[in-house]
């Protein structure tokens, strides 16, 4: 009994999936002539228009007919503008801002102070002026003068006192220097997240030279004292740190290497022209750390750029 209830269930759903699948045929193609009586009637209707209006003289038959539905949008709709050519590329596109100071053909009126790192016996105190003249961005060509003022250190009479030796001390008196420098490195950085201070670090190099004057182991030997000109050569690293177009302040350690030559041990000369044929020469290295600013002229720069 169940075998033949299953056989016919199977039948029963085979047949309707058939009769569904061919109405749905049916019914397509049904409405496709529908849809293509529509179209007939419609080309009909066109046709019959336009040999109305080529009888009335509307129109020319020519002339396309536009669609009615496009040309109200048309009529409502304002002129389209045609988009402007452009060469614009990502390499126009310019990311790094320009410097916010600028040095070349200018000129740097520097003054500066400082003061001997190196002597524990002996200190010098420098007053000078820089005045370098910028051929570009990077590179300078300057020249500096030098006014010292010495200070003996408060050890040094005590010295021949208790291991009974006294130095050979000479004193600076002023000098000056042609210099060469060149800029490898700048930056910039926030001041209190308030503004952008920019800033540079230059090496130098160059030549000149510096006076010199013996200051005798012995007070009775005070007119045995004499004079030295040495030719001195100098290398130096510093920063420069810019506050305006036309203002920075500059930090310099600078090596001045001086040939010079010291009284004679023991001073037993006449004059202290005998004493300087005698003298003992040595090569000193007057190692200075100084300080100071920079006002430019002229006190303000454009940018250029090639036209």
């Amino acid at each position: 009994m169940k075998r033949p209830a299953i056989c016919l269930f199977i039948t029963v759903a085979i047949v309707g999936w058939a009769a569904i699948g061919h109405a749905k045929k049916g019914g397509g193609g049904k409405a496709a002539d529908t849809e293509e009586a529509k179209a007939g009637d419609a080309a009909a209707d066109a046709k019959a228009a336009d040999d109305k209006g080529a009888a009335a003289g509307e129109a020319s038959p020519s002339e396309p007919e536009a669609e009615p539905g496009k040309v109200e949008e048309e009529i409502g709709a304002e002129p389209k503008q045609a988009k402007a050519a452009t060469t614009l590329s990502w390499q126009d596109i310019v990311v790094l801002p320009r410097k916010s100071f600028l040095k070349s053909g200018r000129l740097e009126f520097a003054p500066f102070s400082g003061l001997t790192v190196n002597d524990n016996l002996i200190r010098h105190y420098v007053f000078g002026v820089d005045l370098n003249y910028f051929l570009s961005d990077v590179w300078w060509v300057g020249l500096q003068g030098q006014y010292f003022v010495k200070q003996t250190a408060p050890e040094t009479p005590l010295l021949g006192l208790q291991f009974e030796r006294w130095p050979s001390l000479n004193k600076y008196l002023y000098g000056g220097a042609l210099n060469f420098g060149y800029v490898p490195v700048y930056g910039k950085f926030t001041w209190f997240n308030r503004s952008i201070v920019s800033w540079e670090i230059w090496v130098s190099g160059g030549v000149g030279v510096t006076i010199t004057e013996v200051l005798p182991r012995d007070p009775a030997n005070e007119s045995k004292a004499f004079k030295n000109t040495a030719l001195t050569p100098n290398f130096g690293i510093g920063s420069r740190f810019f506050f305006s177009q036309w203002l920075t302040v500059n930090f310099a350690l600078r090596d001045y290497i001086i040939p010079d030559k010291y009284e004679p041990n023991p001073n037993t000369f006449g004059s202290a022209q005998e004493a300087k044929d005698n003298a003992d020469s040595k090569l000193v290295q007057n190692l200075m750390f100084y300080a100071g600013i920079g006002i430019y002229f002229p006190m303000k720069f454009t940018y250029k750029t090639p036209g």
